[in-house]
């Protein structure tokens, strides 16, 4: 008994000590000080200065994560200025960067894009590196003041590692309109100030302990929990659009309309000649995703982009626009945005998606061109909003994606006779459907049968053959997945879910004589402000009905309303595709 006692004793220090060096353990590293400073001069050119110090506490922070900083640049209109770059080692020898660590790259993103090889990606290789040495690096991008560009700013202010301080600052000459908004501050603690010095006015905010960049799943891409800078020198979000519509109306486009009407000239509907044009657009161009600040915010001729078979994402959305209308169908170019921020205090950083909005048979669709999927703004109004270059606000209501299924299924003891309809919105589905609906469905026979107010009929049959084992033997209810995820158990974190839902399972099930449901019956109902879930089963002789109900009511789950959803979800996964346990009699 003794030795059991010293032993307990003995586990019990092991546990101490290992939970007291869990807490104990820091983060691979630490921004020290992080200071970001955005001047536009009196002449029209623009400063933005980046000096950071970093400490590392890891080897993958030594090795992978920090050992090399990043800086993209486009030296036909900026300049790249190092002011100072060392290392700082643990016994405070100072490692200077030398000359051969600072190389030039082309970026990945502008790779296969020769238009865009002038870019420039300085890598710059940090020495001296070792557990508990500090980095420092100061550094500029001059932007010329002949490209006119306005200040436009999308800066996120959280990093991968925890941040102690973090300065911003914005310079502007006091007669400049600027427009500027920090989100994600509500859990930090910030002191901001304004003030005019000579001829200048300048806005700081410090930013306190802000805490690691969270890698949890399905975040939104535009996160209101995370800590943003978003700055505007337009007069209003109308304004920076219509810069880019003013580099639209230079475009040239006589080869990307006849080339429209080339490849749609044997066809006779609106509907196949717009897929054929979206299927050259989104397979037989390839997205280059540069981003338009890196550029100038200029847009390449549509018959530049068509000839050389790739564009960034507004490239291939005015090409397409072009290529639609050349055929007479309608086509304008929509830019999406999120909807917490406001839009007046952003510029053209602050876009999502450039879509191309167009009409068939009446039915206003939104064409995405970076997949051939159907584009979910339709079912996205609760949180994105979307303006044509117009700058009009497009209406797109808070609406939920109906899917209701309904399956007549006959059982007997060697197999499943299936009869399954869908009435599902017709926005869930590309403009070529036809395809997509044997792919969604997993059936080759699955057929769109009816077409009413937006709504789509889906119909189709299958055959399931049953193994039975003595005198039992078991069934697995059909269904259609759709928007259902494994989650963790907490989240610090929103979690966005791709669209609103409104589900609708309705099982008719009839049994062949001497075949008897061993399964007890479910009957289950929860309601909450974030969703419904509700599922009852009766039965009647050799009948059984099963309906089962999923609802999700809110876009954005924030973390004070996520266990409501996940009770929702998993009881919605516990019972997708239920097993039913049958006897033979």
């Amino acid at each position: 008994m003794h030795t059991i006692n010293n032993k307990g004793i003995l586990l019990s220090i092991f546990l101490i000590i290992a939970l007291f060096c869990h807490a104990s353990v820091p983060s691979e590293a630490n921004f020290i000080r992080l200071e970001k400073t955005f001047k536009l001069n009196s002449d029209g050119s623009q400063e933005f200065r980046c000096n950071k110090i970093l400490k590392i506490h890891s080897h993958p922070a030594m090795n992978s994560t920090y050992g090399e900083t990043f800086i993209v640049y486009n030296p036909a209109y900026q300049k790249l200025i190092i002011h100072s770059s060392y290392t700082k080692m643990v016994d405070g020898t100072i490692v200077k960067t030398p000359d051969n660590a600072f190389n030039e790259v082309l970026p990945r993103y502008a790779s296969g894009a020769s238009a865009y090889n002038n870019l420039k990606e300085m890598v710059v290789t940090h020495t001296g590196l070792e557990l508990g040495a500090t980095i420092y690096l100061d550094y500029s991008i001059i932007t010329n003041s002949d490209r006119n560009q306005q200040l436009d700013i999308k800066e996120i202010l959280q990093e991968s590692s925890p941040v102690d301080e973090c300065k911003i600052t914005i310079v502007a000459p006091k007669d400049k309109h600027l427009s500027y908004q920090i989100t994600g501050l509500s859990y930090l603690k910030t002191i901001q100030k304004n003030h005019i010095e000579g001829d200048q006015k300048i806005f700081s905010c410090q930013l306190s302990n802000i805490p690691a960049a969270s890698q949890e799943l399905y975040q939104p891409e535009n996160n209101p929990m995370t800590p943003t800078l978003w700055l505007s020198g337009y007069p209003s979000f109308k304004d920076a659009l219509s810069n880019i519509k003013k580099e639209l109306s230079k475009v040239r486009a006589l080869e990307s309309e006849t080339f429209a009407q080339f490849i749609t000239e044997n066809l006779t509907d609106d509907k196949s000649k717009a897929i054929a044009i979206i299927d050259h657009v989104i397979n037989g161009i390839s997205l280059t995703p540069v981003p338009l600040d890196n550029i100038g915010n200029n847009v390449r001729e549509a018959d530049e982009v068509l000839r050389s078979t790739y564009g960034t994402e507004v490239e291939k959305a005015n090409l397409l626009a072009i290529m639609l209308k050349a055929v007479d169908l309608p086509a304008e170019i929509i830019a999406v945005t999120p909807k917490y921020v406001n839009v007046d205090n952003c510029g053209l950083k602050a876009v999502k998606e450039w879509l191309v909005k167009t009409s068939l048979n009446g039915k206003e669709r939104y064409i995405s061109v970076k997949t051939i999927s159907a584009s979910l703004t339709p079912f996205q109004g609760s949180i994105y909003r979307a303006s044509t270059l117009d700058g009009n606000i497009l209406d797109i209501p808070d609406r939920k994606a109906v899917l209701n299924c309904t399956y007549d299924i006959k059982i007997s003891t060697s197999q499943a006779d299936v009869k399954t309809k869908i009435e599902a919105d017709s926005e869930l589905f590309p403009i070529d459907f036809q395809a997509y609906v044997k792919q969604w469905t997993g059936s080759n026979n699955a057929q769109v049968t009816n077409y009413n107010n937006g709504i789509f009929t889906i119909e189709f049959t299958t055959t399931n053959r049953i193994s039975n084992k003595d005198e039992y033997f078991t069934y697995k209810l059909p269904e259609i997945p759709f928007s259902s995820r494994v989650l963790n158990s907490k989240r610090n974190q929103p979690l966005e879910i791709p669209y609103l839902s409104d589900v609708l399972n309705d099982y008719h099930i009839s049994l062949s004589d001497g075949i008897e449901l061993q399964s007890i019956p479910r009957i289950k109902t929860i309601n909450n402000s974030v969703g419904t879930f509700d599922i009852e089963t009766k039965t009647q002789n050799s009948s059984i009905s099963i309906k089962k109900k999923y609802e999700i009511k809110k876009q954005l789950i924030y973390p004070n309303e996520y266990q409501l959803f996940r009770t929702l979800n998993n009881e919605n996964e516990v019972n997708q595709g239920k097993e039913l346990i049958f006897e033979i009699k």
